[in-house]
């Protein structure tokens, strides 16, 4: 009778852990990889912003922008706005702007020339 009471209980406590583990892991959305490199520069963007504002900074830099406009439709989207504005901070928003940011879906003006287009978004020269 007291063998059995200790896998019973041996039993409930391997349970508890293994949910405890389940609510950890799966269920709070924490990512191991945040604090791997918690001082890395980049550590956790992928997780944070959308991939259309990581890629904005991108083209931005290669492209050696000092100012930057979006797009009426890409304004509209709240989350996009405020975030593009502070990711790519050295980088300022002027509503009189040559680079404009596109989404990639987005009819451009005729009189401007596409720099590049990315995966989801594309840089205007007006």
């Amino acid at each position: 009778m007291i063998n059995k009471q200790k896998y019973i209980k041996f039993f409930f406590f391997i349970v508890c852990v293994l949910q405890i583990f389940y609510l950890f892991q799966i269920r709070s959305g924490f990512k191991y990889e945040i604090i791997k490199n918690p001082f890395n520069k980049n550590a956790g963007i992928f997780y944070a912003l959308y991939p259309a504002v990581i890629e904005s900074n991108d083209i931005l830099k290669k492209h050696k922008a000092i100012d930057f406009n979006l797009s009426e439709g890409l304004k509209k989207d709240t989350y996009f706005y405020q975030r593009s504005i502070e990711f790519n901070y050295p980088i300022k928003i002027k509503k009189d702007s040559n680079f404009i940011i596109y989404n990639i879906n987005e009819s451009i003006l005729n009189t401007c020339i596409i720099m590049e287009t990315g995966k989801y978004i594309k840089l205007v020269k007006c």
